[in-house]
Formats: structure tokens, sequence, C-alpha cells
């Protein structure tokens, strides 16, 4: 071999060799690039995944305190609620109480005074029934309305009519039927000064709004499949009583506690008729229409009770 000869194979292999550190340095470079790009996606989705996270952890415990701060507001509200409710019997019964000198309606104040007590034994028990936690303010409510008509009706002092705001009882009874709007539609024609027999027409319908709610929502079947032992009338239908404890037993509220107080709400506004009735004549006719005007109130106070109890 020729030193020429020689001097080419050496400029061939050196060639080679320059074109293979080529090649390896560009699979390296490439592999470099394809593994940062790699890296960097994989940097991003992982600060995208922190940063996602991040910003639900937020909006959890943004929704979490929003959360915390209604049902605070919404307690807050409940209690205080509860107070004005409980202020409000109290101050009834103190009104009524502070007229035990008189000698009228002294059936209607001893009722009064029951349905309190009743109530005060309810209360107690919804610490323990959540079913008669849910009826314990319009409970309230109704002992407060009993305790209000007897103060009304034993006073010395005429009393004024009271504007009467919407109660909304049209749209409660809605929740039953057309027929029980219709009904109570008449009570409230009928009672206007002009109307001698406005109590009788009065009591006759609401008689038959109680009568319907319990036979509507309470079949007799129905009362008797769920207790075949339950109270009977004389003719051996299901009495008052077997229809309203069938009602609270299917809203989880059918303790004696609420029992004793929804028939004692009721005998409370029934007794209230014989004295709506008295209203041309005898002594009920001495007070005005504002006193017959309570009376209504309380009746239909008692209309939404039972209505509850119903639905």
């Amino acid at each position: 071999m020729t030193p020429a000869q020689y001097n080419a194979m050496v400029r061939r292999y050196n060639a080679e060799v320059d074109r293979v550190n080529r090649a390896n340095k560009a699979a390296v470079d490439k592999f470099n690039r394809e593994r940062k790009a790699e890296i960097d996606a994989i940097n991003r989705h992982n600060h995208k995944v922190v940063n996602d996270y991040n910003r639900e952890v937020r909006r959890y415990n943004e929704n979490a305190k929003a959360a915390v701060r209604k049902y605070n507001q919404a307690v807050t509200s409940h209690n205080n609620q509860v107070r004005q409710n409980r202020q409000a019997l109290s101050r009834q019964i103190a009104a009524l109480k502070a007229q035990t000198s008189t000698t009228r309606y002294v059936e209607v104040r001893n009722s009064a005074y029951d349905i309190y007590d009743q109530f005060e034994r309810v209360e107690r028990e919804a610490q323990h029934s959540s079913g008669v936690s849910d009826l314990l303010a319009l409970s309230e409510q109704e002992a407060a309305n009993s305790a209000k008509v007897a103060a009304v009706l034993v006073s010395d002092v005429p009393a004024e009519p009271e504007v009467l705001e919407d109660s909304g009882i049209l749209e409660y009874l809605s929740g039953f039927s057309q027929d029980l709007c219709d009904r109570w539609k008449g009570a409230i024609f009928a009672l206007n000064p002009a109307n001698t027999d406005a109590a009788r027409h009065f009591c006759t319908s609401v008689r038959e709004i109680f009568t319907e709610i319990l036979e509507k929502w309470a079949y007799n079947d129905d009362v008797i499949a769920a207790d075949a032992n339950c109270e009977r009338t004389p003719n051996g239908t299901p009495s008052r009583r077997a229809k309203i404890r069938y009602l609270l037993k299917k809203k989880g509220a059918d303790t004696p506690e609420m029992l004793g107080f929804v028939e004692k709400d009721n005998d409370d506004i029934i007794q209230l008729f014989g004295v709506f009735n008295e209203a041309t004549h005898g002594a009920a006719g001495k007070h005005g229409f504002a006193k017959l005007l309570s009376i209504r109130q309380r009746v239909e106070g008692g209309i939404m009770f039972l209505a509850a109890v119903a639905l």
C-alpha cells in the first residue's frame, strides 16, 4: 500500500467516524429534545392538575363557608322567630290571666289554658321526635291564637276591628280541593255585619271543612286497615281521634302529646261555635263584630293547622 493509499484510507475512516459522531449527536439531541418536550408536557400537566386541585379546594372552601354562613343565618332567623313566637304566646297567656276577675266565658278561658299546657308537653316531646318538631311552630301559633281569642272575649274593653291580613288560606286549601276553597269563600261571604244569620252560616261551613279534611285524607277503610282496633263511633266508623292519630302516624308524629294537642285544638274551636252561634241573641249579642272576627281568625288558623296535619 502506497503512502497515498494509506492517507486516503485514513481520511475515509475519519470521515466515517465524523459521520457516525454527527449521527449519534443528532440522535442524542433529538432524544434530549423529545425528552425535554415530554418533561415539559408532564410539568405543564402536573401544574394544571395542581392549579385545578387548588382552585377546586378554594371553591369547595368558599362554598362550605357560604353554606355555613347561610345555615347560621337560617338558625339565627329561626331562633329569633321561635323567641318572638314564644314571647307572643307568653304575652297572650299573661293578658288572659290578667282578666281572671271576669266570670264570662270561663270555659273558653280554661280551654286556652289547657291548650297552653298541651303545647308545653308537645314542646318537650319535639326534642325527641322530628315528626312532632315539624308541627311545633304551627302548634305554638294555635296556642297563641286560642289565648288571644279568649282574652278578647272575656275583656271588658270593646275590641276594635283588626285589619285582617291575607293568611294564604285559600292557597293552602287548594292543596286539598277546590270544594274546600269554595266552602271557605262561602263562610267568609256569610260573615258580614248585615247578615243576621252570619254565625250559623259561618259555623256550618267551617264544620263541613273540618269534616271534609278528615274524611278525604283519612278514609274509614284506610284508618281501619292501619288499626283494626281503632276507636269507633256508635255507627262503627273510625272516630275523629282515630282519624287524627292515623294522619299523625303518617307524619311520624303520633305521640300521645301531639295527639292530645290536636284533639284539644279541635275541641277548643268547636267550643267557639257555641259562642259564635249566640252572636245574635243573649250575652254574645253584646259583643261586636270585632270579637266575631277574632273568632274567625282563630277558626282560620285551626283549619290551616288541621290541613298541615293531613297533608
